[in-house]
């Protein structure tokens, strides 16, 4: 007959190590130094549970004490963790795994794309399948000007403003279809537009009878990283569904934002 562990429960869980860790991801609320008796009030453990928690981290390098006040905080080994996390959690894999909930949610396609090196275009390397039959251009692989399609729209409003007029002194009026948009003047509007709303639009600029909104997520620094957008028939493309596939994607895109360390 098995016998069950009673410092572990019905699940599985190490009793012991979930404490340890319980203690251990308080400090992400505590002061940078943190004594015994804070530490306690925070997991809401009884104080020698802590105390044997804290020494046990201590003891396995995740955290220091304080010779002189006795208190504790993070040490290396947690750095080195994070270092291995961040390592893992390029934007594709980020996008990815959070845009495929909501492709299945609209029912559409969404596309994802990035920056290319020359800063002039947009090259899509992820598209999230939400049971659309429709095809069109931005597939993996492809790319686009900055200034056309909603994807790389949203990407150009969020550069630096000294970058953003370079693009726009430098660039050649690509007409992608017979909307694209090629007035300096209207993509300076078209940008303003897409900042006060946090999504852009696209009025079959790319494919004729193809309409698209579009999100930017950020960077640590505050960079564009990544657009994403969702593209559906024009006919079905009503203001109603622009304003609600716009809030989805922005608030989508603030997640991905969070995740890459903006405004962390």
């Amino acid at each position: 007959m098995i016998q069950s562990d009673p410092k572990t429960s019905d699940n599985g869980v190490l009793k012991s190590a979930q404490t340890v860790l319980t203690v251990l991801g308080a400090f992400a609320d505590l002061p940078y130094e943190a004594s015994l008796a804070e530490i306690t009030q925070a997991v809401g453990i009884p104080k020698m549970k802590a105390h044997r928690a804290l020494h046990t981290l201590v003891a396995s390098g995740f955290l220091f004490q304080n010779p002189k006040t006795k208190k504790f905080r993070l040490h290396y080994s947690v750095l080195a963790l994070s270092r291995k996390f961040q390592s893992g959690q390029t934007v594709h894999t980020i996008a990815h795994d959070v845009l495929q909930g909501l492709a299945l949610e609209v029912g559409e396609d969404i596309t994802v794309a990035v920056m290319d090196q020359n800063q002039k275009e947009v090259v899509f390397v992820d598209r999230l399948s939400g049971g659309s039959r429709i095809s069109f251009f931005c597939d993996v692989g492809r790319r686009l000007p900055l200034h056309v399609g909603a994807a790389a729209k949203a990407i150009l409003a969020h550069l630096p403003e000294d970058q953003f007029e370079r693009y726009l002194a430098e660039f050649t009026p690509v007409e992608v279809s017979p909307r694209t948009i090629v007035s300096t003047e209207k993509i300076r509007k078209d940008r303003r537009s897409i900042l006060e709303k946090g999504y852009s639009y696209s009025n079959q600029e790319v494919d004729t009878g193809v309409s698209a909104v579009g999100a930017c997520a950020l960077d640590a620094n505050g960079y564009p990283a990544a657009s994403m957008a969702i593209g559906t028939l024009h006919v079905n493309m009503t203001s109603r569904k622009i304003v609600e596939w716009g809030n989805l994607l922005k608030k989508t895109a603030l997640e991905i934002s969070a995740n890459l360390g903006h405004g962390v």
